[in-house]
């Protein structure tokens, strides 16, 4: 593989107030040094801020919703509702187990986006409060938070289970003494001293596993596990 460095740069991820300072060189060439970057459709930034990447998403399933409003606008309510959560959807959704906002208006902001597109499906636009919580419910569409967390959830009971592609790590281990809350499908809590880490994929999986009723632990597959996840409406 040929690598050339003006198609090469330099992303330095830390919090530190002052982070150490290095220039890189490629054949001779320096680097240059970029705030964020995109990896396999996700945008990393240097301070581990999932904030690009949202603006990122939200901006590019508008534009998407916006061409559907567009385009399919006299179309029945089941195709338009299809059409969002075949074509709008997936961008809202891609790799999200990696980046699962906790900040409220991250929340908010995405589900914006589904809350302007249950309206579109159904051509409800009334301002009456309860009015899109009611559209939703018509349509059964899910909170894309709710969506989020099932789908870590369920990369979890994967990797736990020897079903998907990464492993959990060796630092991640069963409690050793059992209390009153106690199930064997239980991990250790891991500690952590700051947001970024507490609520990245693993810390933060772990709580919402360790909350599970144990009945959720019964599953014999993983279609059933979601089914588990569905009934008890996260």
């Amino acid at each position: 593989m040929t690598f050339h460095p003006a198609k090469c740069y330099t992303l330095r991820v830390s919090r530190k107030i002052n982070p150490t300072i290095e220039e890189y060189q490629m054949m001779g060439q320096q680097l240059s040094t970029v705030h964020q970057y995109p990896y396999l459709g996700v945008e990393l930034s240097e301070d581990l801020s999932w904030d690009p990447h949202i603006k990122k998403v939200i901006t590019k399933s508008n534009r998407v919703l916006g061409f559907l409003r567009r385009n399919i606008w006299k179309c029945p309510q089941d195709i338009k509702a299809q059409a969002y959560t075949s074509l709008v959807r997936p961008h809202l959704e891609y790799a999200s187990t990696v980046w699962d906002p906790y900040r409220k208006h991250h929340i908010d902001s995405l589900e914006m986006v589904q809350r302007r597109a249950a309206r579109f499906a159904t051509s409800t636009y009334s301002r009456e409060p309860g009015t899109v919580t009611n559209i939703m419910t018509t349509l059964e569409w899910q909170t894309l938070e709710s969506r989020r967390k099932s789908s870590r959830l369920s990369m979890f009971y994967k990797a736990t289970h020897g079903k998907a592609a990464v492993n959990i790590p060796s630092y991640v281990r069963r409690p050793s003494t059992s209390t009153r809350q106690y199930h064997p499908e239980k991990f250790t809590q891991i500690s952590t001293s700051t947001d970024a880490y507490k609520y990245s994929y693993i810390p933060r999986t772990i709580t919402d596993w360790n909350s599970l009723p144990p009945e959720a632990f019964q599953a014999t597959s993983l279609e059933c596990f979601k089914q588990q996840l569905r009934r008890l409406q996260l």
